[in-house]
């Protein structure tokens, strides 16, 4: 069965070209993606292109990234207590709902000091509660929305005409079978089976071989079913819990289905630099190499008022001047990547994901990035 690594004579993109971009389809953009030209550098959107009073995984957001030019777009998937897998980035929903408020308590949670009311995804049920929240954006106002299923999220791009590859962060391994459940009964407007545009992003330590994944029933109806597309994550976290993460990359290296590596070096030279050399070198046969900018969960301050409680973070912050943006914890107030950092995977102690220049000159193809206006702006984003 052909897989999407067999490149077409007839796919010739030119990067830079906005007339392509707005031509091009999901299986074109597939190719690029696993084919990458000379000098291209491609950015998915983060949680759907997100800030400026627009929520992040939310349908306004997946819009957002259309109109902005943007065909990727990454979205976290976690299930909810009921087995319903929600478009949800954080462990909780403090932050980006209003179930505080929903409930009548007076604890809302807030993302800068830590503290109020801020329930796991995986120990609240969808039906009777999650259904009936409201999203927040950025400073905690309302939006006209509610959360996404993850269901309603493939029925959204289809009837909104969107067309957008979907790379899923997936944050609960039991969720996997359900989504693809779901996905194998969908397609998007143009008629190409959903299957072929929603890329399985998994961290490593779910499947640490491909006999691992290939020994799955889902994968096995999906292999059959379509031409599914599989990206290997490497994170730090998730490749400290496989026994021999390099060995676990060349596997999947040789694999047709795999479109391409993630990589999440925080450093030149620091852990995971084994993976890299590997994947840069010529005895590797994926040329694509992606990453996830740290560039952070605080934007720069846009003077409209912030609805959570601030506590003792002092603001406006200056974000631009750090060499590392700050992020959002789920029960603390936000730190910079650098604090974040585990000994060992920088050897100067920052986490260098700040500087998508760098990384691309370090041979990765593509990033996963919230300012990706600026990043094309600057010539580092080709598409």
């Amino acid at each position: 069965m052909p897989f999407i690594n067999e490149p077409t004579q007839a796919f010739e993109p030119n990067p830079t070209s906005a007339s392509v971009t707005k031509e091009r389809g999901v299986k074109k953009f597939l190719q690029l993606i696993k084919f990458p030209q000379p000098d291209s550098f491609i950015l998915s959107a983060h949680r759907g292109y997100k800030w400026g009073g627009t929520a992040e995984n939310s349908k306004a957001a997946l819009r957002k990234a259309v109109a902005e030019g943007f065909i990727c777009v990454e979205v976290d998937v976690r299930m909810t207590s009921d087995n319903v897998p929600v478009i949800v980035h954080d462990a909780t929903i403090g932050r980006v709902t209003n179930i505080a408020e929903h409930l009548g308590r007076s604890d809302v949670y807030s993302p800068f000091t830590g503290k109020g009311y801020n329930p796991q995804v995986s120990q609240t049920p969808w039906y009777g509660l999650k259904e009936n929240l409201t999203l927040k954006e950025e400073h905690g106002h309302l939006v006209d929305e509610g959360v996404l299923t993850y269901e309603a999220m493939l029925d959204f791009i289809k009837d909104e005409g969107l067309d957008l590859i979907i790379f899923m962060d997936i944050k609960d391994k039991a969720a996997i079978p359900i989504m693809y459940d779901i996905t194998k009964r969908r397609a998007n407007a143009a008629g190409v089976p959903a299957i072929e545009w929603v890329v399985w992003k998994l961290f490593i330590h779910y499947y640490p071989t491909p006999e691992d994944l290939e020994a799955e029933t889902w994968w096995q109806d999906a292999v059959q079913n379509g031409k599914p597309a599989y990206i290997p994550v490497f994170e730090p976290f998730s490749a400290r819990m496989v026994k021999d993460p390099l060995a676990s990359c060349k596997a999947f290296a040789q694999k047709p289905y795999t479109l391409s590596l993630e990589i999440g070096c925080r450093s030149p030279n620091g852990y995971l630099g084994d993976l890299l050399s590997y994947a840069t070198s010529p005895e590797c046969p994926i040329k694509s190499i992606g990453f996830f900018a740290a560039l952070g969960d605080l934007w720069p301050w846009d003077g409209k008022e912030i609805l959570f409680d601030t506590g003792d973070f002092e603001m406006p912050w200056d974000v631009e001047s750090q060499k590392s943006k700050l992020l959002f914890l789920y029960t603390d107030s936000p730190k910079t990547h650098d604090q974040l950092l585990v000994k060992g995977e920088s050897p100067n102690g920052h986490d260098h994901r700040d500087n998508p220049e760098l990384y691309k000159s370090l041979g990765f193809t593509w990033t996963i990035a919230d300012n990706g206006v600026t990043l094309r702006k600057k010539g580092i984003v080709t598409m």
